[in-house]
């Protein structure tokens, strides 16, 4: 029979609290066990790690302001500092269902519960040493991912019926779908439901129903699941994607909603609920799902700057389908407040011209309560001076929209690199910005076309009416605002004897909604020309008053 070795075992104890550190350290000291060392957060557990190799870690799941527990192991992992013999278990002292569930979902190697005695805990690591030592090839090929290989130690344990048969038919099952190795995933899921129907195996069915679109299948098998287990957070997610590809979006956020419920940090679990929301039109619940994505993913080795821009991207996308002045006045708040704190965190922002970021989205909450011209002018500051490649290019095209000048907007977005369009929720915002303003671009196109068809014809005040109207449409629009004052000129050029004042306070009204903004090539020399032409009218009216 197999008998750990404790005494030459290096281990890493990560807890913020010190009687904790030394109860364990007290209990380890018994088993035999010396070499330990300690932690008291995430980033230096980080830090011990990259210097040493742990056979045992002990980390609380909760340490503070910093990484917990749970995002101390992702790091890890991404990072290749645990040995394949490496036990991970998470320790805490809070047993509720979110807490363990979450943590269970991490796949540790083992969940304790303070406080637990030394008898508990050696027969724990007993049973982990023995399935690390007997499993060890499968263990080094999962760590080094080579599937090949993993399939044949998989296949061998399974053959020699061994102790550890359905963890290995579960590691199979799952290889075999990454592989698209369909027909052997369908044989195998066949064999390891025929006597019985394992958690495991009914979610690796319903996975595969899902991918083969299969939809009512799938959902039988996940009804089946929650049968068995009314807390399986992944067989709720799997019905939520169901019913989404079913078009049923409502009961589709009514399943994942029962998944966060259950274990709500679960980073894949909220970018589907963000999904599913958006789908929905569930503002609030996008807004909570892309904070939550944002929380998961700082202070780990998946911080990103796209996180912190897609959350408050997605508070602007809220704030403009919301009418309650009370709710848009509360997402605006929490817009400005995560702005200003954001400019104090260097390590997130430090690669980002966060100012200009700031800037565009204040500007585009201007435009959201009307103010299009204070818009204007940011989005006629920051065009000469955007790259293909600047992460905040989206959200100036998204200005653009945001103010009415849609042919401009589109054209940029049009040319966005592929790395923007392959960040999912921001290119479902840029799509979903797009459909909202496709009608108005519509109508202002067509608006535009009847009015310049007008004034070709000489019916110069019929298009001042029609262009009048695509202001309406979109109140700074640059296209419509010169073809207005093109057209009010040529009704003072056509009035001889006394040029009418009300049309020149309406030619420089327009103009001021054109003042200090960003002009493509194709209108620079046109706005050139108009200012002449109202410039002398303008002497014509001084000399005749």
């Amino acid at each position: 029979m197999f008998k750990l070795q404790l005494s030459g075992l290096m281990v890493l104890v990560v807890d913020d609290q010190r009687p904790f550190q030394v109860m364990l350290k007290g209990i380890l000291n018994s088993l035999g066990i010396v070499h330990i060392h300690f932690a008291n957060h995430g980033e230096q557990a980080l830090q011990r790690c990259s210097q040493n190799e742990y056979d045992l870690l002990f980390v609380d799941y909760n340490l503070g302001s910093g990484k917990n527990g749970r995002q101390l192991l992702t790091d890890l992992r991404q990072k290749q500092l645990l040995k394949a013999s490496s036990i991970f278990v998470i320790v805490t002292g809070e047993n509720t269902v979110t807490m363990v569930m979450s943590a269970v979902e991490l796949e540790p190697d083992d969940y304790l519960i303070k406080p637990f005695s030394q008898s508990l805990l050696k027969s724990r690591l007993q049973k982990l040493a023995e399935k690390k030592q007997h499993l060890a090839a499968l263990y080094v090929a999962l760590l080094e991912q080579r599937p090949e290989q993993v399939i044949q130690q998989c296949q061998h344990e399974i053959a020699a019926k061994g102790r550890y048969e359905q963890f290995c038919r579960r590691v199979l099952a799952e290889t075999l779908f990454e592989q698209q190795r369909f027909s052997e995933l369908e044989a195998l899921l066949s064999n390891s439901m025929s006597q019985r129907r394992p958690s495991w195996a009914l979610l690796l069915e319903a996975k595969f129903r899902l991918q083969q679109q299969d939809y009512q299948r799938c959902l039988d098998i996940c009804q089946e699941s929650i049968e068995i287990n009314r807390l399986c957070a992944p067989a709720y997610d799997l019905q939520a994607c169901c019913q989404l590809a079913q078009g049923n979006t409502d009961a589709a956020m009514a399943s994942i909603s029962e998944a966060l419920a259950i274990a709500p940090y679960h980073l894949p679990r909220q970018y589907l609920t963000l999904k599913v929301a958006r789908a929905a039109g569930y503002s609030s619940e996008m807004v909570t799902a892309s904070k939550q994505i944002f929380d998961l993913t700082k202070k780990t080795s998946q911080q990103d700057i796209s996180h912190l821009f897609n959350y408050i991207r997605t508070l602007l996308d809220a704030i403009g389908s919301i009418a309650d002045p009370s709710k848009r006045n509360r997402l605006q708040q929490e817009t400005l407040l995560t702005l200003h704190r954001s400019q104090n965190d260097e390590q997130l922002i430090r690669d980002t011209n966060f100012s200009r970021f700031e800037q565009i989205c204040v500007a585009r909450l201007e435009a959201l309560d009307g103010r299009y011209q204070q818009a204007k002018k940011t989005a006629a500051k920051f065009c000469p001076q955007m790259a293909l490649h600047d992460p905040d290019l989206p959200d100036l095209a998204m200005l653009l929209l945001n103010i009415g000048e849609f042919e401009d907007a589109n054209q940029m977005i049009s040319q966005l690199p592929e790395a923007t369009q392959s960040d999912p929720i921001l290119a479902e915002l840029i799509a979903q910005q797009q459909q909202k303003f496709s009608g108005a671009a519509k109508q202002l196109a067509e608006l535009n076309q009847t009015g310049m068809q007008l004034y070709q014809e000489g019916k110069y005040q019929e298009a001042v009416v029609i262009f009048e109207q695509a202001l309406t449409i979109a109140p700074t629009n640059t296209g419509a605002a010169l073809n207005l004052i093109q057209s009010l000129l040529q009704i003072l050029e056509s009035q001889q004897k006394q040029k009418s004042l009300a049309i020149y306070q309406r030619c420089r009204q327009t103009f001021k909604l054109i003042e200090q903004a960003h002009l493509p090539e194709r209108h620079q020399q046109r706005y050139a020309e108009l200012q002449q032409q109202y410039h002398q009218y303008r002497q014509e009216l001084k000399q005749s008053s």
